[in-house]
């Protein structure tokens, strides 16, 4: 199945294998029952459920019995209705015993409108006087879809346009519930963006981003070129294009020159860009040999300031002082405009105010001359709550919640033009280019803390403090980071469930980071996406499961603590130079199973071990170099894995008993880049991260006849599959995808 037609097949949250086999299923010894079918139809089901049937062929039996709902039953179907993701369990029985047998329904819990996974266009840049370019899609619960700009009614996953001029598409899905759009530039008279190892890209603003007018915009670009030397002409250069020039649509607002650069990152600001649409994009300039490359540009939308129901401006600092706090309390329909005029809001010692910032659009607070200091610096033992508000053109914000009152930061756009330094150094250790986290929040104090439903577009945010419950069990609680630097640092017991996290990384900046775990026991990681950086990992001593981490520089994932438990986790791309999983320090205990790691062919290693005592059982190595896993100290048990590519598995050329090389047949495992969605739909929150993960679910299944299925290790419990997405009888355990 194409990707396209699976992306289709998968109602909103789709799983690959349909009818999945398990228990003692099929002829037994004794004379128990046999069952040689067990089915739904359909496996997949949209938001909100429907009519399935479930079909069966039995032999043998004196009672047959469905679980859960259904009950006793007999002929050889029944119609169920199904609100969430079930696993049915047909029990056929008779004096001899009973055999057992699974059938997986997947529902989808987005949202009811459609949902755009991808919208793009090849080419996306045209010669002077235009052509042929070739419009597709992944389009999930719609009814009827619709491109503008004369190209109409649209059916398939992919449609022929004529482009003579710059054109910006928009693709409309709609059904009963309404409709989704997205949008793809398709550019003419532009010149290419990559040739051979030179290449231009946008990293900031981030694709999708609306602001205010007159807006300041953060500009940041990659331009790339291995012909010069890094470290050439002096310490911290290199591999850059001569010059960067940003441009607003067709005009030149920013001019960089290379020795201006961090080795190939270019960046400044622009000022005043008007209300539209505008697309923001870079022409790299190249010399020894001449060339010009320009970048795919990112679409981002500047309103007229809306309508405000007050306006707040700041004529000093805001002090929160004894049991004195600050609140500005707005509605949906009556945002409050506070213009902070280079002031701070701060707190003295011993503050035990409240602090409430709801529906409130924060410009210029902080000190416009130190951007590094906070625009926000507030330690109170009052309850701290910033909901729905907006940062804009602000320096960062420093929040501690010192007592029993709780810490709400939801649902708040912080802005890729907030004003805090980001460059070559991932932290403010070097002063020469540092980077300051966007957010810094902590608190010793024993109330709630809660980091859920925000958008972030550049830099990171930081924890500390009572446990932190970042994300959360809904898609609303989701947080989205996308831009130069995200990522989200843990500095104690957070909980990190339902998150986006993609640090836009091309290198140049020295040690990216993403998921900062901190090595604290009682961190548990799951359900989120974790997309880019050197290492979008580390500090793993905690639960990190069911997990989806992308694009790996030099490692996907540290395990460099002890007691780290990795598990039904999906490892996908990147080059993991240095070692893919990656096992250093010495860490004791540390248990890595049932995950799933994809090299693409592409990858260094795929698992490097340097020391320490690890388990690793039940792990699906696929389209991985030899070796496999390298060992180069400490003590690793390993059995149950299974390896698709090397021709031998282990550098130490051991042969566990029940390892498999085979091919596992998985559905359609991701060709080129990893992430194969539309980020814009992700910015927007019309794709979910629940969406996202079951994608990667269908994509990365066992199909029938796979060596993987059932084949894990025992111990995992009946129905252990090898990798982090089960197609057999159903395991407690596989919930990869499945929210």
């Amino acid at each position: 199945m194409t990707r396209a037609a699976l992306a289709l097949a998968l109602a909103a949250c789709g799983t690959g294998s349909i009818v999945v086999s398990g228990g003692d299923a099929g002829t037994n010894p004794g004379g128990k029952p046999t069952i040689d079918s067990f089915a739904a139809t359909p496996d997949t089901l949209p938001a909100g459920g429907g009519q399935v049937t479930l079909t069966w062929s039995v032999t043998g039996a004196d009672r047959i019995v469905i679980d859960p709902g259904v009950g006793p039953v007999t002929g050889t179907s029944v119609r169920t209705n199904v609100t969430a993701t079930t696993a049915f369990t047909l029990s056929a029985s008779n004096a001899a015993g009973t055999t057992t047998r699974s059938a997986l329904v997947t529902v989808g819990a987005g949202a009811n409108v459609p949902v755009i996974l991808s919208f793009s266009a090849n080419p996306a840049t045209l010669a002077a006087g235009g052509g042929q370019t070739q419009l597709t899609w992944q389009v999930l619960n719609a009814t009827s879809l619709s491109i503008d700009h004369g190209v109409g009614a649209v059916t398939g996953t992919s449609a022929s346009a004529s482009v003579s001029a710059t054109t910006v598409f928009s693709l409309t899905a709609t059904n009963a519930q309404g409709s989704s759009t997205s949008t793809t530039a398709v550019v003419v008279g532009q010149n290419p963006s990559t040739d051979g190892g030179r290449y231009a890209a946008m990293i900031a603003p981030t694709p999708g981003e609306t602001f205010v007018a007159p807006a300041t915009l953060r500009l940041v670009a990659a331009g790339h070129d291995p012909n010069v030397f890094n470290n050439f002409p002096t310490p911290g250069h290199g591999g850059n294009a001569s010059k960067v020039q940003f441009f607003i649509d067709d005009t030149v607002v920013l001019e960089v020159d290379g020795l201006s650069a961090e080795f190939w990152i270019f960046k400044g600001f622009a000022n005043g860009v008007v209300a539209g649409q505008h697309r923001v994009w870079a022409r790299a300039i190249f010399v020894s040999p001449d060339e010009v490359l320009d970048s795919p540009p990112a679409i981002v939308t500047v309103n007229d300031p809306p309508a405000y129901d007050r306006t707040v401006d700041l004529a000093a600092d805001v002090v929160l002082s004894g049991a004195t706090g600050y609140e500005l309390i707005g509605a949906a329909d009556r945002r409050i405009r506070l213009n902070g005029n280079g002031h701070q809001i701060r707190a003295s010692a011993g503050a035990s105010g409240p602090l409430t910032l709801k529906f409130v659009d924060v410009f210029d607070l902080g000190d416009r001359a130190d951007t590094s200091g906070a625009a926000i610096d507030v330690t109170t033992t009052g309850a701290i709550t910033v909901e729905d508000s907006i940062f804009d053109g602000s320096n960062p914000l420093r929040l501690s919640g010192a007592g029993a009152g709780a810490v709400s930061f939801r649902r708040n756009l912080l802005r890729s033009n907030m004003r805090m330094p980001i460059g070559q150094y991932p932290d403010a250790s070097v002063p020469a280019s540092p980077t300051y986290p966007v957010a810094e929040l902590g608190g010793a104090g024993a109330g709630a803390k809660t980091f859920a439903g925000n958008n972030v577009a550049a830099s990171y945010v930081t924890f500390a403090g009572a446990p932190w419950v970042v994300g959360g069990d809904t898609d609303a609680d989701s947080n989205v980071l996308i831009g130069p630097r995200v990522g989200l640092y843990a500095g104690g017991a957070v909980q990190l469930r339902r998150n986006y996290s993609h640090h836009v990384y091309y290198g140049g900046w020295s040690q990216g980071s993403n998921f900062e775990l901190g090595g604290g026991t009682g961190v548990v990681a799951e359900h989120n996406v974790v997309f880019g950086s050197s290492w979008p990992v580390r500090g793993v001593a905690g639960e990190f499961r069911y997990n989806l981490v992308l694009d790996a520089g030099h490692e996907w994932l540290w395990a460099d603590h002890d007691g780290g438990s990795i598990h039904h986790n999906v490892f996908i791309g990147g080059e993991a130079d240095v070692g893919g999983l990656y096992v250093l320090y010495a860490p004791q205990n540390v248990r890595i199973f049932n995950n799933t790691i994809d090299g693409q062919g592409n990858i260094g290693l795929a698992m490097k071990m340097q020391d320490g005592m690890v388990s690793l059982s039940s792990n699906l190595f696929y389209r991985v170099p030899t070796p496999g896993v390298s060992l180069g100290g400490g003590t690793l048990a390993a059995d149950y894995n299974l390896f698709f590519g090397p021709s031998s598995s282990y550098s130490d050329a051991r042969a566990p008993a029940h390892d498999v090389t085979a091919d596992p047949r998985l559905a359609d495992p991701i060709a080129g880049d990893p992430f194969d969605l539309d980020e814009v739909g992700v910015w927007k929150r019309t794709t979910t991260v629940r969406d996202v993960l079951s994608h990667y679910r269908g994509r990365y299944a066992p199909q029938a006849g796979s060596p993987a299925i059932d084949a894990g290790d025992p111990a995992g419990g009946a129905g252990n599959d090898i990798g982090a997405v089960g197609a057999g009888a159903v395991n407690a355990a596989d919930r990869f995808g499945l929210l």
